[in-house]
This record gives structure tokens, C-alpha cells and sequence, in this order.
């Protein structure tokens, strides 16, 4: 497995290429994703997040080839691409998570270019995470079959849990933490605790997984329907 200063190597190079291709265009490198969080993992890619004055067809083949020129088994890039134009109509809430909370400035800076989300958009963040999951567990339960099948792919959802506990942290005690562990010691609720776990332990736990799909799946239920009421008793103060 990698070690931090060779991803910090590997991201000088990408800068190199990505100065040598774009120039003055290049506005925004930053750095997201398990690797910048300091929690890398054993299939953990090297996530960026490229931001150009505009973005047409000729500007995405070329990063693609710039990534494919910096691949190889060991280093695993990938990332995203946006423009200053396209980010400036893009909701807040959207943003948080890819250019303020747990993103590293790799080159420039964000600051001028967008709003930095208030704490209202990320409430919309944690809701919308809340909801979709929410929506997905009510209808595998319901309706899923194969359910040892379909569990292995909610990697993303109990993500998506911690990425939520993260913002309502934020909002509601004004702390950030960006790994997992150190979220962990500071939560006091028994299931933001399992979900988080269920997050960090993700390729640990495949034959549990398997073998207790509805335990998984209700579990992610669960944790939105108690962050949903969380939000109602947090929206009532505010009112």
C-alpha cells in the first residue's frame, strides 16, 4: 500500500501536467477523498478535484490521458472536473463536502470564486443524504430481493451517513472532524455510531454483509429515520 508522501509526490506530478496543459485556465487542485482525510484504505484511489475557467470535450480528453499517463496498479487516480462557470450554479450545500470540509488546495484557492456554504445549506446536505437513504432502504425492504446481492453495493449510503454526521456536527456543536475513528469517539448516538462503523470497516465486513443483509439494510433505515427527527426537533428550535 502507498504511504502519504508518495501520493504528496504523485500529486506534484499531476500539478506539473496539469500547469504544462492548461495554464492560466487551471484555477483550482484540490485533494478529497480517503487519502486527504488521512484514512486511506487498501483500494483507496487518489481523489482530485480539477477546476478549469470552462470545460469542453477537448479539455476532458486531456485529463483523461493525463490520468492515464499517471495510472498504474499502485497509483489509482480519480477525481472530478468542473468549471468556474458550471460551479456558480451549483447549490451551495452541493460544494461542502468537495471544496471546504475535508478538501486539501493542491494549487489556488476557491476563495472569490464560490460562496462558502452557510450552515443552512448544510442542512439541505444532511436532509437530502437523510432522504435518499431513507427511500432506499424503506424500498429493498419492501420490495428487494436478493438482498445479499444488492447489500454489497450501499457502500456509498452508510459514506453518505458519515458525511451527514460530519455537517450536523458542524452545525450543531461547531466541530469538524474529517476521520471516521476520531467522529466516532466524539458520537453519543448508538446507531450514528454503527453506521459510521459499518462505513470504516466496509471491506471487513463482506460475509457479514452477506450474510445479514436485512440487519445492513435496516440499519441504514434506521439511522435516517433518527436523523430526520433529529432535523424536525433542530428546525422547530430555529423557528
Amino acid at each position: 500500500m502507498l504511504n502519504q508522501s508518495q501520493v504528496d509526490a504523485w500529486l506534484e506530478a499531476l500539478l506539473v501536467k496539469l500547469m504544462a496543459a492548461f495554464g492560466e485556465r487551471l484555477k483550482f487542485i484540490g485533494h478529497i477523498g480517503s487519502w486527504a482525510r488521512g484514512e486511506p484504505h487498501r483500494k483507496s484511489d487518489i481523489d482530485c478535484l480539477v477546476m478549469l475557467d470552462v470545460c469542453a470535450d477537448n479539455d476532458i480528453r486531456t485529463l483523461r490521458d493525463i490520468f492515464s499517463e499517471l495510472s498504474s496498479d499502485e497509483f489509482k487516480p480519480g477525481g472530478i472536473l468542473v468549471s468556474v462557470k458550471e460551479l456558480k450554479q451549483t447549490p451551495p450545500f452541493h460544494m461542502a463536502q468537495l471544496f471546504f470540509n475535508g478538501c486539501k488546495p493542491v494549487y489556488g484557492s476557491v476563495e472569490g470564486l464560490i460562496p462558502a456554504p452557510s450552515a443552512e445549506d448544510l442542512v439541505i446536505d444532511i436532509k437530502m443524504k437523510a432522504c435518499d437513504n431513507l427511500h432506499i432502504a424503506r424500498h429493498l425492504l419492501m420490495f428487494g430481493e436478493s438482498l445479499s446481492s444488492i447489500v454489497s453495493g450501499l457502500r456509498s449510503n452508510f459514506y453518505s451517513c458519515f458525511f451527514a454526521l460530519q455537517n450536523w456536527i458542524l452545525v450543531v456543536r461547531g466541530r469538524y472532524f474529517e476521520r471516521k475513528n476520531d467522529i466516532l469517539d466524539y458520537l453519543d448516538d448508538l446507531i450514528d455510531k454503527q453506521v459510521v462503523s459499518v462505513a470504516r470497516d466496509w471491506y471487513d465486513i463482506q460475509d457479514d454483509l452477506q450474510t445479514r443483509p436485512s440487519y445492513y439494510i435496516g440499519l441504514l433505515e434506521r439511522w435516517a429515520r433518527g436523523m430526520i427527527a433529529k432535523l424536525e426537533v433542530y428546525s422547530a428550535k430555529k423557528e
